[in-house]
């Protein structure tokens, strides 16, 4: 990304030796990670700062396990903060299948532990964000304005569907797109307004499939339970979202995005270490080069949306550069 300042990558996931980890396919290993590997990736980059993220690793347990998991992996994502407060961002993981737990782990989490975020998966043992079990934390998380990051998995019931492929090949984006279509019809996206949501990956097929989804769930309806909306509701659900570029930097991605949100919406992430290293430089090549963003449009892509986002890292930031000599780019931004 050539001229607008270093990047903020706010889809980043430290690989640790407890937990769930990051979401694989069957039979795969975790890839290898440490914070030295990944301030390297980030140097090699221009990417000043990371957001780190265990979105699942609790999502898989239930009662006292589960809690004392998130509470694990929470304490060492903020201790690699505290001894790199300006390179390093993190969001919290909950034990998502328990209400109370998660509710907690929110307030820990963010109060005393000071993390940037909360982190959850787009299905959690099969049930997919919108549904009721999961209001009691998204009201506490909606009444603080917390920012969201929602990463995509695979649901026991499509392992049996994927033809042999990795899920993150095909299966990944249709769970991001089932949950986004899911916390749209049933109300809970626009219930829940406050919560700053990031939709991974581009939101998976959702930019591909908005007008058919507007058309046809006005049309057929969405089932027993659910809200009876206009096109117009639809489109206005999906678009209040925002939206990481990760492995989804071509022109007809791009593209397809751009008809739904507008650049303020969308931030960069690279997914180290799980994308392969040789897609980092080019995914950032694409973004520089692409004919409709502006000098400014480049600017808020690669840190001033997620700045805002993320205003506390954003104030980390500057006060490393500030304590170094150096211009943060948010600073030279004006953000």
């Amino acid at each position: 990304m050539a001229g607008p300042g270093k990047i903020i990558d706010v889809h980043s996931h430290p690989i640790l030796p407890y937990g769930q980890g990051a979401p694989v396919g069957p039979g795969q290993k975790q890839p290898d990670w440490s914070v030295e590997s990944a301030l390297s990736y980030m140097e090699q980059h221009d990417i000043s700062a990371c957001v780190l993220s265990d979105p699942e690793s609790a999502n898989h347990a239930r009662g006292q396990e589960a809690r004392d998991i998130a509470r694990r992996v929470n304490e060492t994502l903020a201790d690699i903060v505290s001894r790199h407060p300006s390179r390093f961002g993190a969001v919290a993981t909950l034990p998502g299948q328990d209400a109370d737990g998660a509710v907690a782990e929110i307030a820990y989490a963010l109060d005393v532990l000071k993390l940037d975020g909360v982190s959850t998966s787009t299905s959690i043992n099969d049930v997919y964000l919108g549904e009721p079990q999961f209001d009691p934390w998204f009201e506490e998380l909606n009444r603080r304005g917390s920012t969201l990051f929602v990463h995509p998995t695979f649901t026991k019931a499509t392992r049996t569907l994927l033809i042999g492929l990795n899920p993150s090949v095909l299966e990944f984006m249709f769970d991001t797109t089932r949950m986004i279509a899911n916390m749209v019809a049933t109300g809970t996206k626009k219930r829940f307004s406050n919560i700053k949501i990031i939709s991974t990956h581009g939101g998976g097929t959702i930019p591909y499939l908005v007008n058919r989804i507007q058309v046809l769930e006005h049309t057929f309806g969405v089932g027993p339970g659910r809200l009876e909306l206009s096109p117009e509701e639809v489109r206005e659900g999906i678009a209040s979202f925002y939206y990481d570029l990760t492995a989804a930097t071509s022109e007809a991605q791009l593209g397809a995005i751009l008809k739904l949100v507008p650049v303020s919406q969308l931030v960069m992430g690279l997914d180290f270490p799980l994308m392969p290293k040789s897609t980092f430089a080019p995914a950032i090549a694409d973004i520089g080069r692409y004919p409709a963003f502006n000098k400014a449009d480049l600017l808020n892509l690669s840190h001033g949306n997620a700045g805002r986002l993320y205003p506390a890292l954003k104030a980390r930031i500057e006060r490393g550069t500030e304590r170094t000599g150096s211009e943060s780019p948010a600073t030279a931004e004006g953000i």
